[in-house]
C-alpha cells in the first residue's frame, strides 16, 4: 500500500499564508467504510481551518459523508469520511489549510498547531493532514514540495528528511506525529544532527547546534540508539514563555516573545526533550505511564550534562529545585497518577506534576540500586532493557527492575502512583547535594512560567552542593 503527499505552499506578506495538499493512496474502501480520517482535537488544540476536501477515483469525484468518532484518552478527537459508493482504483484527496490564529491570550503546549511567523510556518502533521483510519497500517510513504510559489532560497524540512523524501513500511504515527517547516529556513546541519529556525533568534545558532551534536551523541551512546538523523525545529512563540514538544527522532522548541533565551536555560531544554527520543512506556489508562516518560527526561537531563561537565554542580542544584522542588509547591501532588491522568488537559496544574514525581522517584531508585548492588547496577540499565521491548508497560518495568536491582520495586512504585508525600534520598544525583528540609509556599500559577503563590505552606525540601 502507499500515502503520497504532495505540499504546495503559498506565500503572503513574507509568511507561509497557506498550504495545498494533495493525497494519493491504493487504500479503498466499501461505501459506509472509513476511507480518509482526521484529528479534529488533540489537547484542545484544534486542526488548521480547512477548505472541504475533494475525493476522486477512476470514476471521477467521490461522494461522501463524515462521521465523528469517540474521544481517545479523553484528548483526541477524530472524523471519519466514508464514500457513499465503493471506491475504484487510486484515491486522492485534496484541500487547503491556512495557518492556525493562534486565540488571544493562548499559551500554546504542546506544539502540534501549524503557525506562521515572519519566514514561514512549522508544526505536526496532526493538525494538517488527513490519513488512512488505521494507524498501525503499514504503507510506502512519500512527501513531495513544490516551492515554485515561495521566495527563491525557501526550502523544506520534516522530521525525517530535507525536501522531498521516500520511506518504505511507514505508518500514520510516523506521518502524523512528527514536524513539518517550510519557508525562509535557516540551519546549522552538523553530522547527524540538525537545528533550524526562521528570522532572528535570541540566543547563538551556532553554540545551540553545538549543544544538540554533544547532546545526543553522548545520549545515543548511553541509550544504545540505534542511528539516524535527529532535528530540532524552532519556532517563535506570540506570547511570552517557551517550551518544547518531542517527536521521534525531532522536536519542536519554542522561545517567546521578548525571551532573553540563555544558552544553559536552552540546553537543558534541548536535553529533556532530546531523552524522550528513547525512555518509554504504554500510557493507558492516561497517567499509568507519564510518571516515567516525563520523569525520565526529567532526570537524564539533569544528570547527564553534569556528567558532560557542561554543567556545573551549582548550576545543577538550581536545576534540581526547580525539577524536583516544584512538586512541593504543587496543590496537586496528593492525587494519584491516574487522577493526575483524567486532568491533565483541564488543570495544567496537574499535567505538571508527572514531571516532578517521576524525578523524585526515578532519581530515588537509582540511589537504591546503587546502594543495594554496590554501584554494580543503576536506573539506566532497566532503561536500556525497556527499550528492546515494544511498547512496555508499568508491569514490565516492575519485572525487569527486580531482576536487575534484586529487590522487589513494588512497594514504593505503588507509593509514588497513589501519590503524597515523597522524601528525597540524600545520596540521588550521585550523592553530590545536601538535601535540606524546608517550608514552601504553594505555587497556584496554571503555566509553568508563571508564578501564583499562595499564604498556605507545606513541607518542601531544598538542593545545595556539599561542601
Amino acid at each position: 500500500m502507499y500515502y503520497y503527499l504532495y505540499i504546495r505552499p503559498e506565500w503572503e506578506k513574507d509568511t507561509v499564508s497557506a498550504l495545498n495538499i494533495r493525497i494519493r493512496t491504493d487504500f479503498s474502501a466499501k461505501a459506509g467504510e472509513d476511507l480518509m480520517a482526521r484529528i479534529t482535537e488533540i489537547t484542545k488544540i484544534p486542526f488548521c481551518p480547512m477548505d472541504t476536501p475533494v475525493f476522486t477515483d477512476e470514476q471521477g469525484e467521490i461522494p461522501y459523508e463524515v462521521k465523528k468518532g469517540e474521544a481517545e484518552m479523553s484528548f483526541i478527537y477524530r472524523e471519519y469520511y466514508r464514500p457513499l459508493r465503493d471506491t475504484k482504483g487510486e484515491v486522492c484527496v485534496s484541500y487547503r489549510v491556512t495557518p492556525r490564529i493562534q486565540p488571544e491570550g493562548y499559551r500554546s503546549s504542546p506544539y502540534f498547531d501549524l503557525v506562521a511567523e515572519k519566514g514561514g510556518v512549522n508544526g505536526s502533521g496532526t493538525t494538517f493532514l488527513l490519513h488512512i483510519p488505521d494507524m498501525d497500517r503499514k504503507f510506502d510513504f512519500s512527501l513531495s514540495w513544490d516551492l515554485s510559489g515561495l521566495p527563491e532560497g525557501c526550502r523544506a524540512v520534516w522530521t525525517r528528511g530535507c525536501g522531498d523524501v521516500s520511506r518504505e513500511n511507514t505508518d500514520g504515527t510516523d506521518v502524523l506525529f512528527s514536524a513539518y517547516m517550510v519557508g525562509k529556513v535557516h540551519a546549522v546541519e552538523q553530522g547527524v544532527a540538525g537545528f533550524y529556525w526562521f528570522d532572528d533568534l535570541p540566543f547563538d545558532a551556532e553554540k545551540g547546534a553545538e549543544q544538540i551534536t554533544m547532546l545526543f551523541g553522548y545520549m545515543s551512546t548511553m541509550f544504545h540508539d540505534k542511528g539516524g538523523d535527529y532535528r530540532v525545529f524552532t519556532r517563535h512563540n506570540h506570547f511570552p514563555g517557551g517550551g518544547g514538544t518531542a517527536f521521534p527522532r525531532s522536536y519542536i522548541y519554542a522561545y517567546g516573545e521578548g525571551d532573553n533565551v540563555m544558552i544553559e536555560e536552552l540546553q537543558s531544554l534541548l536535553a529533556h526533550e532530546m531523552v524522550h527520543n528513547w525512555p518509554t512506556m504504554n500510557d493507558t489508562p492516561a497517567g499509568a505511564g507519564t510518571w516515567y516518560v516525563e520523569g525520565s527526561a526529567e532526570y537524564y537531563s539533569t544528570i547527564v550534562p553534569l556528567e558532560m561537565g557542561i554543567c556545573s554542580l551549582q548550576k545543577t542544584a538550581e536545576v534540581i529545585n526547580e525539577k524536583a522542588g516544584s512538586y512541593y509547591t504543587n496543590p496537586c501532588k496528593d492525587l494519584s497518577n491516574l487522577e493526575l491522568g483524567k486532568l491533565y488537559w483541564e488543570d495544567r496544574r496537574c499535567q505538571r506534576l508527572p514531571y516532578s514525581r517521576g524525578i523524585i522517584y526515578l532519581s530515588n531508585l537509582d540511589a537504591e540500586i546503587r546502594r543495594k548492588t554496590g554501584g554494580a547496577h543503576n536506573l539506566l540499565d532497566i532503561e536500556v532493557e525497556l527499550l528492546k521491548l515494544d511498547n512496555p508497560t508499568a508491569e514490565d518495568f516492575l519485572r525487569i527492575g527486580g531482576e536487575i536491582a534484586g529487590f522487589d520495586l513494588r512497594p514504593g512504585y505503588e507509593k509514588m502512583c497513589a501519590g503524597g508525600m515523597m522524601i528525597p534520598d540524600p545520596e540521588a544525583f550521585g550523592g553530590q547535594f545536601t538535601v535540606t528540609p524546608c517550608k514552601v509556599r504553594i505555587n497556584n500559577a496554571q503555566h509553568r512560567a508563571d508564578t501564583e503563590l499562595l499564604d498556605e505552606e507545606t513541607d518542601g525540601y531544598v538542593w545545595s552542593v556539599k561542601e
